[in-house]
């Protein structure tokens, strides 16, 4: 019986910590609502965002939006602007392993509050791999990202 109310109320956290989807699945709502918070509610309102914005089946087609084959981690386009955006402040503080550029960055990957810190050290010691030279892109940073980051699925939960 123990087993059993363990196993049930274990499962939104593992179904998370393993990098699967949550119940809402992928899509617009995983990308703005449900990445982070397996609560009824915030996986209501996911479900609802993916099946009224049609973005859940672009996603699944163009494997973006979280939405991916084979479980591997994908990065969403609000990371992909932000670090556009911020490449010189990403660049400089995932150098260091700290700052408020890094962390953002890490949360929209989908890393819990609990996880930025673990997350920002990767970074940090994943530097040399992500920014190999002085020139490297976005587009650059955010493949060898992919690579670091399913190495490291733990920590997007």
């Amino acid at each position: 019986m123990a087993v059993a109310v363990a196993t049930i109320t274990m499962a939104p956290v593992l179904a998370l910590a393993k990098g699967n989807h949550p119940m809402a699945g992928c899509g617009l709502g995983y990308v703005l609502l449900s990445n982070k918070d397996n609560s009824k509610v915030t996986q209501v309102l996911g479900a609802t965002t993916n099946g009224t914005s049609g973005n859940q089946t672009f996603g699944i087609s163009s494997g973006t939006s979280g939405c991916t084959e084979d479980g591997a981690v994908k990065i969403v386009k609000a990371a992909e602007v932000y670090a556009d955006v911020n490449l010189d402040s990403l660049r400089r503080e995932m150098a260091t392993g700290e700052g408020e550029y890094v962390r953002t960055f890490a949360l929209l990957l989908g890393a819990s509050q609990q996880n930025v810190s673990p997350l920002v050290s990767v970074f940090r010691s994943e530097y040399p791999t992500l920014f190999p030279s002085a020139t490297t892109s976005t587009a650059d940073l955010l493949a060898s990202l992919e690579k670091v980051l399913n190495q490291h699925k733990d920590l997007l939960s």
